[in-house]
């Protein structure tokens, strides 16, 4: 990747380890993701519960994402990030094969408690470790290519098509199975890289730590608030659309196919938008990409109230190229700020200050859902909060060419 002129004796291990770590962040994240929609009216069927009770499933999720994050984002280094991305995938087929056997709601909870330790291990943790590792140039590109979300976009489309026929308990085992058939793929094709080792072609990111940053560092930085605050408030509002658009869709008179093409053209718009903002995180840096991102999400959010028919698809899908690089900025944002030898545990952190944001929306938007019997008011909120975000992304924008900012502040 780099224009050295010097040969990559780690080339083709650095190849199918990206690869690697592209399927895990696919299969993992994409499938809790770009199941939960779909499947939502019929968990409420078959377990009895009202809107906002089955909206709890993905809140549960976030909050054992964060929790893990936060916790294992610090201790990475003491594993293989290999050994760790197995286990988030074998968790997650866990987990699915729990959501299809159980006619508990409890247990239902504690197998969306085992999505979320398996999405903060597989998707996000060591994909980030293991990526950063490997590149150093153009890192903004190789984590767009990493969470390039193919999964997200076709899981929607092919559940709405078959989940009528088979079944809730069918979908979820067919989840279950091809999670486990990816172990023997990560084995063959991840390599290990040792964290204290920079990428081919560089030293990394100029001005970024060479060396972990100790986390007293990290929480004393503004700029690791505003990234956080933004990243939280455009996390919780994604959070919404992936739960709601679905019901969203049906309640504005869309059959579950037309529904669920709203979600799948959200996710499918992300294999633009996913390599767009990571080439403009490389061109332009990433709070200039953070704030275009989080602009455009502000006025989609009113439009979907606005628009009818045909017109929903383009704004699911302007949405879609805003929001689905979330996990891309988030962790080229963090790099910048802290380099790669810190960015696994400054993701961590990173992702327990988001926790109220990811474990409240999707009830609240239920809620509100439940109390007024339409999605203006969750929707009109989501369009004012990502007002909010694009001002903290503006903050960090101004932070960032500051004198003594984060990327130098380590002590």
């Amino acid at each position: 990747m780099a224009r050295t002129g010097r040969t990559d004796p780690d080339g083709t291990a650095r190849l199918t380890s990206v690869a690697g770590c592209f399927l895990a962040q696919n299969f993992v994240m994409g499938t809790a993701y770009g199941s939960f929609g779909p499947l939502l009216t019929t968990m409420q069927a078959d377990l009895g519960i009202g809107r906002a009770v089955a909206s709890m499933g993905m809140s549960v999720v976030t909050l054992a994402l964060a929790l893990v994050a936060a916790a294992a984002g610090g201790v990475m280094q003491r594993f293989r990030t290999r050994d760790v991305m197995i286990v988030g995938v074998a968790v997650s087929a866990i987990a699915y094969l729990g959501l299809a056997l159980t006619p508990s709601f409890v247990v239902a909870l504690v197998s969306y408690a085992l999505v979320g330790i398996g999405i903060a291990l597989g998707a996000i943790l060591a994909p980030l470790a293991l990526t950063t590792r490997w590149v150093s140039d153009g890192r903004g590109k190789a984590l767009a290519i990493v969470n390039l979300p193919v999964v997200l976009f076709t899981c929607p489309f092919v559940i709405g098509e078959v989940l009528p026929e088979i079944g809730r308990r069918a979908v979820l085992l067919a989840l279950s199975a091809a999670l486990l058939m990816l172990i023997p793929v990560l084995l063959a094709l991840v390599r290990e890289r040792p964290s204290g080792e920079s990428g081919f072609g560089g030293q990394g990111a100029a001005g970024t730590p060479a060396e972990p940053v100790p986390a007293g560092a990290i929480v004393a930085n503004s700029g690791f608030w505003f990234v956080s605050l933004g990243i939280g408030l455009m996390a919780g509002c994604g959070i919404i659309f992936v739960v709601h658009i679905v019901p969203f869709g049906t309640s504005a008179g869309l059959s579950l196919g037309s529904a669920t093409a709203l979600l799948s053209i959200y996710a499918g718009a992300g294999l633009l938008g996913t390599p767009l903002f990571g080439w403009l995180a490389d061109r332009l840096g990433p709070p200039i990409a953070l704030i275009l991102s989080g602009g455009v999400q502000a006025l989609g959010w009113a439009l979907l109230l606005v628009v009818k028919g045909p017109a929903l698809l383009l704004v699911a899908a302007t949405l879609g190229v805003c929001c689905t690089p979330l996990v891309t900025l988030h962790g080229a944002a963090l790099t910048a700020l802290f380099g790669h030898a810190t960015v696994a545990r400054a993701m961590g952190y990173s992702y327990l200050c988001k926790l109220p944001f990811i474990f409240g929306f999707g009830p609240m938007a239920g809620a509100m859902f439940d109390a007024t019997g339409d999605y203006r008011m969750p929707f009109l909120l989501c369009s004012a909060l990502m007002a909010c975000a694009t001002l903290c992304f503006l903050a960090l924008s101004v932070v960032s060419r500051q004198p003594g900012d984060a990327r130098t502040a380590t002590a």
